[in-house]
């Protein structure tokens, strides 16, 4: 209109701009297949990590005589980290140490034995309750770009600051704990240790040569403390194993670190220029090579540490191959008459598996000479998902019954000498398979020299109604589907999955009792 066109012209005009809706679609084709709303969604892994590849268990015997009283020490087990990680909402990085989602795994024994003051069950049991959450929280803390070894040993370090912190302000809490923990991320274990506990690793360089590697641990008065002491205004006497920490107050301690023990921390009440104890622990890694050099991990309690030598722990446990209950179970056994009774004494065991692969059958059995050709293929059975495949079991059963409540289809044994009578079942059966001049070629033959000694066992043994079968089908449970096996409940689906055709389970505990398990085919 500006430039003097009349509204007829400008009508004209706007009817020649127009186009054809293809022509106009065509136009726009470029910029609608560039829009984002059309491209293709990138593809996320939303697949978890997998736990860890091992078998933990742990047993303790002795400790305070009253059963109403606490038990001096405490162990934990968060068997898949990066899970419980997840549904607390912490997330680490992916980098690094964490990279190719390892799995994560956190095995911890805190005992309330390894303290400056008297023993106490509180520390110990706020630490086994509280240490995963603060390890947590200072994994999400840590750089996202990338970590290194040095940086989850730094986050561990800050844990126990942090759970040493906490702990000291609880004021219905005065007593003290130390620690044995192994964090293991993917090929990498990582272990703290504090006080007198102690960490084992051991190391195999040949069918029962086991050699004890010490991760830390046994930490009396530390000669690298003894200076900070002295400078704090605190006094230290005798050398050695015989060196103790004097308190104001006239008190002793045999350790110079440790967790909680207000009293030997606290300046207001010790007079000193700064703490007497510190909660700084012992800090390592390990590179894993495979559960044949580094079959298992031992964590000890004080009371164990100081009972059984570090080549006899690793004997104890290489005795056991894969059967850390059984393992644990003989440690302490043995560790208990040491210390008169008196003591709490507990073991811990991580058993590392040999890694996990489709072709688990085919692989070669504990016991037997060379490759595991196919004796027998698992039936495949169906399911609401499929097929699956399902294994062939035979075993023993051992009832018990712990408490003041009796039950007569339980039996009158207690736990401790229903799991001494399968850990001598499994000597026996192993003593009569080294009898045997001919190493087994395989599965089904190892199965087949060791049928006579397991039914023997069976009918002396077992309480369940399957050692009334004869022959070969003594103990048989038959033909079980994975689902079979979480409906016997407790640990024996854990416990039976690891295995290879001939090979014995670690010691299994259900409602029905205690269970040594072979898998026949």
């Amino acid at each position: 209109a500006e430039r003097g066109d009349s509204p007829a012209a400008l009508a004209v005009m706007a009817v020649n701009v127009e186009m054809p809706l293809r022509k106009a679609r065509e136009l726009m084709a470029p910029y609608r297949d560039a829009m984002p709303i059309n491209q293709p969604l990138p593809q996320i892994d939303t697949e978890p990590p997998e736990p860890p590849n091992v078998l933990v268990d742990a047993v303790s015997l002795g400790g305070p005589s009253d059963a109403k009283q606490k038990p001096l020490t405490r162990h934990v087990f968060v068997k898949d980290l990066n899970k419980i990680g997840t549904r607390l909402k912490f997330e680490h990085p992916k980098t690094g140490v964490f990279d190719n989602k390892a799995p994560m795994g956190l095995y911890a024994l805190f005992d309330g034995q390894s303290c400056a003051g008297e023993p106490g069950p509180m520390a110990a049991e706020f630490c086994a309750r509280n240490f995963h959450m603060k390890l947590l929280k200072r994994l999400s803390d840590l750089p996202a770009d990338f970590v290194d070894e040095a940086a989850i040993q730094t986050a561990l370090l800050g844990t126990f600051e942090d759970l040493d912190q906490e702990l000291l302000a609880q004021q219905d809490v005065t007593d003290g704990c130390g620690a044995a923990v192994a964090l293991l991320i993917g090929e990498r274990l990582f272990t703290a240790v504090l006080g007198q506990c102690s960490a084992i690793m051991c190391v195999a360089s040949g069918p029962a040569k086991f050699t004890p590697v010490k991760l830390g641990g046994r930490q009396g008065i530390m000669e690298n403390d003894v200076m900070r002491i002295r400078f704090a205004g605190g006094a230290v006497h005798g050398e050695g194993d015989f060196a103790r920490l004097r308190h104001p107050t006239g008190a002793e301690s045999s350790v110079s670190r440790s967790l909680g023990d207000r009293h030997w921390k606290d300046v207001q009440l010790t007079g000193s220029k700064s703490p007497l104890i510190m909660s700084l622990p012992d800090v390592q890694c390990v590179a894993l090579k495979g559960s044949d050099e580094h079959p298992f991990l031992l964590l000890t309690s004080s009371s164990v540490a100081s009972a059984v030598l570090p080549q006899e722990l690793v004997a104890l446990g290489g005795e056991f191959e894969q059967q850390p209950r059984a393992a644990c179970g003989e440690i302490v056994t043995r560790a208990l008459p040491a210390r008169a009774g008196a003591a709490q004494c507990t073991a811990v065991e991580v058993s590392f598996l040999p890694p996990r692969t489709s072709g688990d059958n085919k692989k070669r059995a504990p016991g037997t000479a060379g490759p595991e050709p196919p004796a027998k293929k698992a039936k495949v059975m169906n399911s609401r998902g499929g097929t699956t495949l399902s294994m062939r079991l035979r075993h023993i059963l051992v009832r018990y019954q712990d408490g003041p409540q009796k039950d007569v289809k339980k039996g009158v044994r207690s736990r401790q000498d229903a799991e001494a009578m399968l850990r001598q079942a499994l000597r026996d059966l192993r003593a009569d398979l080294k009898a045997i001049k001919k190493t087994p070629k395989d599965a089904m033959e190892l199965v087949a020299v060791t049928t006579k000694k397991f039914a023997e066992l069976c009918k002396r043994v077992s309480e369940c109604e399957t050692a009334k079968k004869g022959g070969t089908m003594c103990g048989d449970l038959g033909w079980l589907t994975p689902e079979d096996l979480a409906r016997f409940g407790g640990s024996f689906k854990e416990v039976v999955d690891v295995l290879m055709p001939g090979q014995f389970s670690d010691i299994a505990a259900t409602e029905q009792g205690l269970h040594l398990v072979q898998r026949v085919a």
